[in-house]
């Protein structure tokens, strides 16, 4: 009994983990996934769930039901997610505002790590028989990458919000945080939604009802997303697990530049990349040393998980 209870509080906070990651902008939730191990389990628990959980409801009860689709997985998950959006929507500004080398040295680092750990989880690629000169896998590879970058370079988009737009936005957005290296709150803010979006989960939070329509609409979309989307990223991990693994590998890769900590004023220029820097003196410089650090703790924290999953595979 032990071991479920620790089982079933881990997966929750892998679910706030995920949670932090949806509200940052430059980090995805679905990278996460990846990195805790639930990735997988939790594309085929959202593929499962369809309108017939309605009719298995009335013929064998809740029991049942939360049993044969898997809802106590995903309850931890979301509940997990929901819970850290409630809370640090309120505080994530701050931190990025007041401590960004050390936030985004963080994710730099977790993510490096997680594209080195899927790496080592897919096959060898077989340059001999390949029918376009290089294995397919490098072609998504690349198609991830540039795909990636290219939505950094998308300029934010400033318009009229309603809770029509936030439907779509929702069910954009969430598409976004199913995919590794694409972060859903980075497209809110091309969106123009993300400080929106920030206030309506705060106000809601207070119990403000002049949110809720907000809110619920933008919740909808994403779930009406969720369904669709999960559908095909379940399907091809099933049947093209190496293929897919290369194009999210991409996305994640094509990411690194928006988490790099050292970043001029983006108004400067309207080159993405010139905006990139390394502090000067190196070892030398106290912002330098701030990176390092937290980018080795990022690096640490995926190896620790990844020896987690690990020994517990052995065991089982």
């Amino acid at each position: 009994m032990k071991k479920t209870n620790f089982s079933d509080s881990m997966v929750f906070i892998k679910g706030m983990f995920m949670g932090i990651a949806d509200i940052v902008p430059g980090v995805s939730g679905g990278t996460i996934a990846i990195i805790t191990g639930i990735y997988e389990k939790l594309l085929k628990t959202l593929d499962g769930i369809d309108l017939k959980i309605f009719s298995d409801f009335k013929k064998h009860g809740i029991k049942n039901v939360w049993i044969t689709y898997n809802l106590s997985f995903l309850f931890r998950v979301v509940s997990g997610i929901f819970l850290s959006i409630m809370i640090f929507s309120q505080f994530i500004l701050l931190i990025i505002k007041n401590h960004p080398i050390a936030l985004w040295s963080l994710f730099f680092g977790l993510i490096l790590a997680s594209i080195v750990f899927l790496l080592k989880e897919t096959d060898r690629l077989n340059f001999k028989n390949s029918k376009f000169i290089i294995p397919a896998q490098l072609y998504l590879l690349l198609i991830g990458i540039f795909v990636a970058i290219y939505v950094q370079t998308i300029k934010p988009n400033v318009g009229d919000i309603n809770f029509i737009y936030l439907f779509f936005c929702g069910m954009i957005s969430i598409t976004a945080m199913l995919l590794p290296g694409i972060s859903g709150a980075y497209i809110l803010v091309l969106l123009g939604a993300y400080e929106t979006m920030l206030t309506t989960f705060k106000e809601v939070l207070k119990l403000n009802t002049d949110y809720f329509i907000n809110f619920f609409s933008f919740v909808f979309g994403a779930l009406l997303s969720v369904k669709l989307f999960s559908k095909f990223l379940s399907w091809s991990y099933k049947n093209h697990k190496n293929n897919t693994l290369y194009g999210l590998i991409g996305f994640m890769i094509g990411s690194l530049p928006s988490l790099w900590p050292w970043k001029k004023n983006l108004k400067k220029t309207d080159s993405f990349f010139e905006n990139l820097y390394i502090p000067n003196n190196y070892f030398n410089n106290s912002e330098f040393n701030q990176g390092l650090i937290f980018f080795s703790i990022g690096f640490l924290i995926v190896l620790c998980l990844e020896f987690y999953s690990k020994k517990n595979a052995i065991k089982k």
